[in-house]
């Protein structure tokens, strides 16, 4: 494999590994919403 190969898939790799951690820590989720279990609250989260 030639080296300008090689640091084109680096580069891909790197940009790929930094999306992803940047979405899975410091992009904030939406909030998901909290189903309730009734109207009373039984207490089960």
């Amino acid at each position: 494999m030639s080296d300008s190969i090689q640091n084109i898939l680096v580069y891909i790799t790197l940009g790929l590994a930094l999306t992803f951690l940047v979405r899975k820590f410091i992009w904030k989720p939406k909030k998901k919403v909290a189903k309730a279990c009734g109207k009373d609250d039984c207490g089960c989260h």
